[in-house]
């Protein structure tokens, strides 16, 4: 599995990588202990993106740098949706949910529960 790198790591990479740096992949790597793969994909991804090596002064950008989007199915349940969703329950007082914190979140027990107990030694002797 590959270390995610930050987004300052990714500008170091990309500046020393380009003719202003004028280090090699292999010395970049040495100095920032990532692959040189990854280096080379940085660097061909910020390029992709608009990052030119050769225009001066030499501008890195945000849009360079960014994360790519992750793969996998969208979320179904939007925010707005969950937070309405809370905010039934709790006037329903179905149960307490803590957003900040999940493990405060509870849910009252039903007091019929109690008062339904059935002791099984009462109920197996004769009447």
């Amino acid at each position: 599995m590959t270390r995610k790198t930050d987004v300052a790591t990714r500008a170091l990479i990309v500046t020393l990588k380009s003719s202003l740096g004028g280090k090699t992949t292999a010395e970049i790597a040495e100095i920032t202990g990532i692959s040189t793969r990854t280096i080379n994909s940085i660097y061909a991804r910020a390029i992709e993106r608009g990052f030119n090596p050769n225009h001066r002064p030499l501008t890195l950008r945000d849009e360079y740098l960014r994360d790519a989007g992750r793969a996998g199915r969208p979320k179904k349940q939007t925010d707005e949706r969950r937070d309405e969703v809370i905010a039934k329950l709790r006037i329903r007082d179905f149960c307490h949910y803590s957003v900040e914190d999940p493990s405060k979140s509870w849910v009252p027990e039903d007091e019929a529960d109690q008062e339904a107990w059935i002791d099984e030694e009462n109920e197996a002797s004769p009447a």
